[in-house]
């Protein structure tokens, strides 16, 4: 039942967006083609009875007319087969759309997608979670929803049947005679349970073991990325080796529970086929006394067969995909978590931000660690525009983290920042490079202004990248194809393009030489004299760069020096 719900939960949002009327329109036509099928079935099997009736009577004129209903019958099925697949494909296409862009507008407000690497390291590959369980959720969903109603239908449409054969099946007692009322119907349910519960005590471990296995191929496929993205680093290290053997370890651990996996499956695969393949001789050995006692034609003893195979299939439906529910089981409690994983992420406390369109202002900003450790406490700071401050701290206080604290992406801390929330621009050691064009790529994330060129070009040619001018339109792998002190004069113009009220810079410089660095510091100062830059560094060269620094210690007073020009 929990699983219900959690299904509930995941699904009810589409079923009650704006989408929910196109939505209901499709789900209408799959439905109805589905029910159009079961009447397809329905008189194929009245068909049975007419044509196997004629050949036992040799009435050749019956048989020809027979095979005239036959292909008939079967161009209906192949219509409504067409005709309910399009349907439902193009309900799981306008879902799958709603639901991925929900989940991406999720993760990617307030910075979710950062704060659960950094607080939730248990979410494993969220990529995976949006890019394939909500498709395998929406599409096992519907196909498993639409095949329990189909089976609900064909079960109380061939039910009727059964129950009036049954009439004809007599059963020997104490000398006489006895008509069980709807035996057929009751041995079908009880084959049924003793099937159904069968089942699902032999593939009880299923749901963890696709768990599990969606899991570790995950893990596999991240860490074949990885090596992409750090292919030189890697190169560097000679790091072929020790990369294999983690490839290679986490290949094994893939492979051993798909191994595990599929025993169990081969256990359930082979009791579900001899059940299923079993229940069509059952009702043969039941009203075969009365058959060959000439109680009954040919045609109605096929026709009663092939309505307890209804019968039957419908109620052990479930046995018959036990494995697709496992599988389902397991997206559901997969996406379910990283549902309420995002949601819980984007609530934890942290630093209060207030909106402040002049100067820059912290109040009693407090900073530990997951763990408890506290790093900085009572941290009070006030800054005008123009201003620019360095942050030095000992080597591993964790002055990144107080730059995300002061932009609100890390939650263990508490205190109150003031600034221009709608202008504020953090450039990272390693700066971020989309893919995408050069031109795309430096007004990152501001659209790219084609019709801005020459200013872009001016900003190009302050931060020493005029040698990249003739490929604006280019499309590549910036990350892979500029040094590191290219990517971070990249960063560099970006600020000067999109001219923040406030900028951080979390070590922007440290891959660029002395003379580089000023410079860039230097037109940032001329092109953005109101612009308050925070930077955090270790180098000594930063000092004479800003015009206060503040020394950081762990859970001791900050001292703020004195003001220095530059």
């Amino acid at each position: 039942m929990q699983t219900l719900r959690d299904f509930w939960s995941l699904a009810r949002p589409f079923w009650c967006s704006a989408e929910r009327r196109p939505a209901l329109l499709l789900l209408f036509g799959t439905v109805l083609m589905n029910l159009c099928l079961v009447g397809v079935n329905i008189l194929y099997n009245l068909w049975n009875l007419h044509f196997y009736n004629a050949l036992q009577a040799l009435d050749y004129d019956a048989f020809l007319m027979g095979g005239g209903y036959f292909i008939l019958l079967q161009a209906g099925l192949a219509s409504f087969t067409v005709a309910a697949f399009h349907f439902q494909q193009k309900l799981t296409l306008r879902w799958r759309r709603w639901a991925t862009e929900n989940t991406l507008q999720l993760w990617l407000q307030r910075q979710r997608y950062l704060k659960l690497q950094l607080t939730s390291p248990e979410t494993d590959n969220p990529d995976q979670r949006i890019a394939d369980d909500i498709n395998l959720f929406i599409g096992m969903s519907l196909k498993l929803s639409l095949g329990l109603m189909t089976a609900l239908v064909s079960l109380f449409s061939f039910l009727h049947i059964l129950w009036q054969a049954s009439s004809l099946v007599r059963v020997p007692f104490a000398g006489e005679e006895l008509v069980i009322p709807g035996l057929l119907v009751w041995a079908a349910l009880l084959y049924s349970i003793l099937g159904t519960g069968g089942a699902f005590w032999l593939g009880r471990t299923l749901p963890r073991l696709n768990f599990l296995q969606q899991r570790r191929e995950a893990d596999f496929r991240f860490s074949l990325m990885r090596l992409r993205e750090n292919a030189e680093a890697v190169a560097q290290y000679r790091g072929e080796s020790e990369e294999h053997a983690r490839f290679n370890q986490r290949l094994g651990a893939t492979l051993e529970n798909f191994w595990a996996l599929v025993k169990q499956q081969k256990i359930v695969l082979g009791y579900s086929t001899f059940y299923m393949r079993s229940a069509m001789i059952i009702p043969m050995f039941v009203m075969a006394p009365q058959f060959f006692a000439g109680a009954f034609p040919l045609g109605r003893l096929t026709q009663l067969s092939a309505a307890f195979g209804e019968v039957h299939e419908a109620m052990a439906y479930l046995v018959r995909v036990f494995p697709e529910i496992a599988e389902w089981k397991s997206v559901v409690d997969r996406l379910m978590g990283f549902q309420q994983r995002l949601a819980s992420v984007g609530d934890e406390a942290g630093v209060r931000l207030e909106h402040d369109a002049d100067g820059f202002e912290v109040q009693d900003l407090s900073l530990w660690l997951p763990d408890g450790k506290a790093l900085l406490a009572g941290l009070d700071l006030r800054l005008q525009p123009g201003d620019s401050l360095l942050i030095r701290a000992p080597s591993g206080f964790g002055k990144s983290t107080l730059i995300r604290a002061l932009t609100g992406i890390w939650s263990h801390a508490c205190g109150l920042a003031r600034y221009d929330l709608g202008n504020v621009l953090t450039l990272a050691q390693k700066p971020y490079m989309p893919l995408g064009s050069l031109r795309g790529m430096l007004w990152y994330p501001a659209p790219a202004r084609a019709d801005d060129d020459a200013r872009l070009l001016q900003v190009m040619r302050q931060c020493g990248l005029d040698h990249l001018s003739e490929q604006l339109n280019a499309e590549l792998d910036w990350a892979q194809t500029l040094s590191i002190g290219e990517q971070q004069r990249c960063a560099f113009a970006r600020a000067l393009l999109l001219r923040p009220a406030v900028l951080f810079l979390d070590e922007t410089s440290s891959a660029l030489d002395e003379a580089t660095e000023r410079n860039c510091y230097a037109q940032l100062k001329q092109a953005l004299p109101n612009t308050i830059v925070i930077s955090v560094g270790h180098r000594a060269s930063l000092e004479h760069l800003h015009s206060r620094t503040l020394s950081l210690q762990q859970c001791q007073s900050p001292v703020l020096e004195l003001e220095v020009d530059y």
